[in-house]
């Protein structure tokens, strides 16, 4: 509660700083869809909400369901694809992400005479194949994946261009390399663990006089992880034979991701025109790890970057993208800190129905 006390002053003062005419409105804003996994999907799987947050232009509400699907395909250059600090660690990999995603809005609901709730629900299927040039030949199998999302997402769209979202992720990853090791196939049935991550974030909106869009957020999330426990992980074999050289192991869960996290972002939104916006964005995350071998951790990341979007048609949506990511830990498990830059192309259809 005192955080978001904290985050709603800091979105005050900046609201006074910034404040225009309170008539104006912003333009329709366009769908985001998310990318990396393993470079932290889950804090860019807040599928539900758009590059301009949720604009309170609604005057008339509905409980009609409003489904869409989107279908995407994203080719990304990195230059960290192990995302480590090691110095035997490889470097300038690539990256395939193909995603496809439902979306179904559940109507709007006024509450009272100045707030609107707009909840939905997503589905998405996202695959990565690391080092699609086969640069490092087949080491980068082990981290191709399959991820699967479902989220609810309830916005409260208040007044002055604020909106207070509540939700839920549930995330999935899935590793669909066997490889011939039909035993280990059969054994973790492939599933790498499950996380629920309930959230709540505040945003404010501030058009500017130039036409631009400044979107200032702050967030608060917990995770609830269930991963594989290190028989599971290494194999039975392995295990044993780990234990009878260290006979005090226990079998516990080796990914265990349990943990706070809070965040503060700003998005600059700049609409050269009708059909193309380019959008620098900050943000910064700050993970408290809660249980498990990560207990007493805490990760820092920093994230520069911005994107350009085209929308060729209703349809069809082009951006390209780039950002430079910082980590930072406090000194637990530092081989997990990192420095990478990313860049790429996104190709996505979308259809409302």
């Amino acid at each position: 509660m005192k955080f978001l006390l904290l985050s709603f002053t800091f979105l005050c003062l900046l609201n006074y700083t910034f404040a225009q005419d309170s008539n104006s409105s912003a333009p329709e804003s366009q769908p985001v869809l998310p990318s990396d996994f393993f470079a932290g999907a889950l804090a860019d799987a807040k599928l539900s909400e758009d590059e301009l947050g949720t604009q309170r232009l609604i005057d008339v509400k509905s409980s009609e369901l409003s489904p869409s699907l989107s279908l995407s395909s994203s080719f990304k250059y990195t230059s960290n694809p192990e995302k480590s600090n090691l110095p035997s660690k490889k470097e300038d990999g690539t990256t395939l992400d193909l995603s496809l995603m439902f979306m179904l809005g559940l109507g709007e609901y006024g509450i009272g005479e100045d707030v609107i709730c707009n909840p939905s629900f997503m589905l998405m299927h996202l695959r990565t194949y690391n080092d699609t040039v086969k640069h490092f030949g087949t080491d980068m199998r082990l981290f191709d994946v399959d991820v699967q999302i479902a989220s609810l997402t309830f916005p409260f769209i208040l007044p002055d261009d604020y909106t207070l979202s509540i939700g839920n992720t549930y995330v999935r990853p899935i590793s669909f390399r066997n490889d011939g090791d039909e035993r280990n196939y059969k054994m973790q049935g492939n599933i790498l663990s499950y996380s629920n991550t309930p959230s709540i974030s505040l945003s404010k909106i501030i058009p500017l006089e130039n036409g631009h869009i400044l979107n200032l957020s702050s967030g608060l999330s917990y995770a609830i992880s269930n991963g594989d426990t290190l028989s599971e992980s290494l194999g039975e074999a392995t295990f044993q034979t780990l234990r009878s050289l260290v006979p005090d192991l226990e079998n516990t869960l080796s990914n265990v991701q349990d943990g706070m996290t809070h965040s503060l972002g700003i998005t600059y939104i700049i609409p050269v025109d009708d059909k193309l916006t380019i959008t620098p964005t900050i943000s910064y995350s700050k993970m408290f790890y809660k249980k498990g071998a990560n207990i007493g951790r805490e990760d820092v990341t920093y994230i520069l970057g911005g994107s350009a979007s085209y929308t060729y048609s209703e349809s069809i949506n082009i951006s390209a993208a780039a950002n430079y990511t910082a980590k930072e830990t406090n000194g637990i498990n530092a081989a997990t800190e990192y420095r990478d830059f990313i860049s790429g192309i996104t190709f996505a259809i979308n259809h409302s129905f």
